[in-house]
């Protein structure tokens, strides 16, 4: 089990803030069972959920997309009786080749005085039993080594120490335009060979003429990430005075919208995406992205999204390839969310503090991205 991610770090709820609230929960079976049979909480069960690809009971979102049927003026009416996820925030506890525990940054809560989280990681684990993290355990293991034997059949294998190895090594490289570029043209061009070293992936990628149009591709990538038919399926972000904000792409501008409890918005802002430029960085914000992609390349779940990257597209590309595309996408998608906020705070430059308020923005979403895994 590596809670390496949990080490040092504090975490206090902070009241009235609820956007774990607005993350609609799966109910266990046996929880299931007690709120269909209990009066006052059946009526809050519901097969809908809001992401398509998840099966079995849940419960209800106010107006659809709001936030939790059981809350009420950002105070939860059933607290002792809230289901394991709502229990286990602002942890997730990803099952692959181990078992490793994750703090959701996106909760403003996280490094507050209070609660030690690798005592509270360690609790949670206690509550599943050695039987069924046991068996999580090798069900995910299984998935793992069968993606190794389709890597190394299509000859694009690379050893997960040797992506994360060159990945650390090219930290740099994610803090620029012209770094990116490079990354991202290598992962749509290279011909990387099977088992390469880390020094032979690292100097691939700087040997690669930079074609990519990064402030182009944040541009677009960054207008369809808003750019959804359903407002439960928008990212979220919790500013500091603990407002839910949404954007979303209306015609050829990115609205804003404050979102209450009921499902229903209030417009804040609007801007056209061709203002949103990567804004520079000064070197504090240079720090604090470089220390968060560091995190990043050593989650677990993360090595399992390219590992689902790379099924989904055929194994069609080198593993290292698709990781360090990956991992170059995120740095792109994070540096143009802060920007974002930044703009539209009238900022032209981004400290510690945008970058932070990036990561805010940004960690939910990428604890949620598709992988091979579990998190349970």
């Amino acid at each position: 089990m590596d809670l390496s991610e949990l080490h040092g770090r504090t975490y206090r709820c902070v009241d009235r803030c609820a956007l774990c609230c607005l993350c609609q929960p799966e109910l266990l079976p046996d929880e299931e069972k007690n709120f269909r049979e209990t009066i006052g909480l059946a009526e809050g069960v519901t097969e809908r959920h809001v992401s398509p690809d998840v099966k079995g009971a849940a419960i209800k979102l106010r107006g659809a997309h709001g936030a939790c049927y059981f809350l009420k003026d950002r105070r939860c009416r059933i607290y002792q009786d809230r289901p394991h996820f709502c229990r286990s925030f602002p942890l997730n506890v990803f099952v692959g080749w181990r078992i490793q525990l994750n703090a959701n940054l996106s909760c403003r809560g996280i490094g507050l005085k209070g609660e030690g989280l690798e005592d509270f990681g360690r609790n949670l684990l206690s509550e599943y039993g050695k039987d069924r993290l046991r068996s999580e355990l090798e069900e995910a293991r299984n998935v793992f080594t069968q993606f190794i034997k389709n890597c190394r059949s299509t000859w694009v294998s690379q050893s997960f120490s040797s992506v994360r190895t060159a990945g650390e090594a090219l930290s740099d490289e994610l803090l620029d335009t012209l770094g990116l570029s490079r990354l991202l043209t290598y992962a749509e061009q290279a011909r990387t060979a099977q088992n390469a070293s880390p020094r032979s992936i690292v100097r691939q990628v700087r040997r690669t003429e930079p074609e990519t149009d990064v402030a182009e591709r944040a541009l677009i990538d960054g207008a369809e990430l808003f750019d959804l038919p359903d407002l439960s399926l928008l990212p979220i972000y919790i500013d500091e005075r603990l407002e839910w904000k949404l954007f979303r792409l209306v015609g050829k501008e990115i609205a804003g919208f404050i979102l209450m409890e009921d499902g229903t918005t209030e417009e804040f802002s609007r801007i056209s995406p061709s203002e949103v430029d990567l804004l520079p960085m000064d070197s504090e914000a240079r720090a604090a992205l470089r220390g968060y992609l560091r995190l990043v390349n050593n989650r677990d779940c993360f090595m399992g999204h390219a590992a689902y990257l790379c099924d989904s597209e055929g194994y069609a590309y080198n593993f290292a390839q698709v990781y360090l595309g990956a991992l170059a996408t995120n740095s792109m998608d994070l540096w143009w969310r802060s920007s974002l906020l930044a703009t539209i705070d009238g900022k032209d430059l981004l400290g510690e503090k945008e970058i932070r308020e990036g990561i805010v923005f940004f960690d939910m979403d990428l604890l949620d991205l598709p992988t091979i895994g579990a998190f349970i």
